[in-house]
C-alpha cells in the first residue's frame, strides 16, 4: 500500500469516526477504529440503520443491502473497510 492509499484510508476512517461521533453526540477523539459498535456504543439494529443512512449521505454512496454482513458492523474499522469497499477503494 502506498502513502496515498494510506492517507485515503485514514481519511475514510476519520470520516466514519466523525459520523459516528456526530450521531451519538460524543467527541470524535473518544472513538477509535477498535471501538465496537454494539458492545462499546450500545448500538442496536435501528442505530446501525441510522448510521448507514448518515454514511450514505456523508459519502454520497448507496449501500447494497444484499452485501451487508454482520462483520461489517462490529467495529469502526470494519465499518470503514465496508465504506472503502463500497467506494471501490
Amino acid at each position: 500500500m502506498d502513502a496515498t492509499q494510506t492517507a485515503m484510508d485514514r481519511d475514510i476512517t476519520a470520516d466514519v469516526i466523525a459520523s459516528v461521533a456526530a450521531m451519538i453526540r460524543q467527541a470524535p477523539d473518544t472513538i477509535t477504529g477498535r471501538t465496537r459498535l454494539h458492545q462499546d456504543l450500545d448500538f442496536d439494529s435501528t442505530n446501525v440503520l441510522e448510521l448507514l443512512m448518515r454514511l450514505e449521505a456523508d459519502f454520497d454512496i448507496e449501500f447494497d443491502p444484499d452485501t451487508f454482513g454482520t462483520t461489517a458492523f462490529e467495529t469502526v474499522d470494519s465499518l470503514a473497510a465496508y465504506v472503502r469497499q463500497t467506494l471501490g477503494k
